[in-house]
Order: structure tokens, then sequence, then C-alpha cells
């Protein structure tokens, strides 16, 4: 009898599907804002293109998609960020339960520095997927001016 009763319960807990486990979503917050630093330290391009997947997809307004990181590099090869500053504080992320996938959003600041400093404002929305290594990279962005405030 005890024979059958470790049997069942052997079973049931065999058969009964694990509940996933919370993902702690701050991971991504945390990386997105030290994506926004590196963007402010060591300027636009580079922060981008560390940040981005192999088959990365950056939208922008009124321009075709790039598609891949090497278009990626290239199309920032051909800006100056010493005259420009892009920053953004991360305000929601999301990790699917799988853990592979999330995004975040939040509102960002583009300023130039030309012979007048001005700042727009927008709004923003990244797609990151976790690396072999563990660590996460944006596989889709892209953004919109917003309402100034």
């Amino acid at each position: 009898m005890i024979r059958l009763l470790f049997f069942v319960l052997a079973l049931f807990f065999a058969c009964n599907p694990r509940p996933h486990t919370a993902v702690d979503s701050k991971i991504l917050l945390d990386v997105d804002a030290e994506f926004s630093a590196m963007s402010k330290e060591n300027g636009m391009a580079e922060a981008f293109i560390f940040y981005a997947d192999p088959d990365v997809v950056k939208l922008g307004q009124g321009e075709h998609p790039i598609i891949g990181k090497s278009d990626l590099s290239e199309s920032f090869a051909q800006i100056d960020d010493s005259k420009i500053e892009l920053t953004w504080k991360p305000l929601k992320a999301e990790i699917a339960k799988s853990g592979e996938l999330g995004y975040t959003y939040g509102k960002y600041y583009f300023t130039t520095r030309d012979s007048v400093e001005q700042t727009s404002i927008g709004y923003y929305v990244s797609i990151w997927k976790k690396q072999t290594d563990g660590s996460w990279k944006y596989v889709l962005d892209s953004g919109a001016e917003g309402p100034i405030e």
C-alpha cells in the first residue's frame, strides 16, 4: 500500500507542470539605464552598437528600417555625435516568463549643440533578447517625439 502511495505521489509530481518562476524585470531596467549612461559618456554610436543584437532592427521616424548590426554600424559612422547627446530614462520593463525576451519603454532626451542648444523629448520602446552568455541586447528599437510637459 505504501509503495502504491509513493507511486501515485511520484506520478502526480512528475505530471504536474512546474509553475514558471517570476522573472525580475529590474534586470532590464538596469541594463537600459546602463545603455543610456554609455550613450552619455561614450557617445550614442558606441552605445547603440555595443548593445545591439546581431539581427537588430532600428526604426527611425521618416527613415527606412536599419536591419542588422553591420548596417547599424554603417549608419552611425555617418553621424558626428560630438554635437549631440541622447539619453533616456526607462519607465517600465517586462520579461517574458521564458526569460528570453523582454521590453523596456521610457522617455528620451535628444540634445543638439550647434550654435544653440536644443532638446527634443519623446518616448521609446526597445525589445530585448537574452544572449547565450546571459547578457541582454536589444533586437528592436524605435521612438517618437512626444508632448513637452
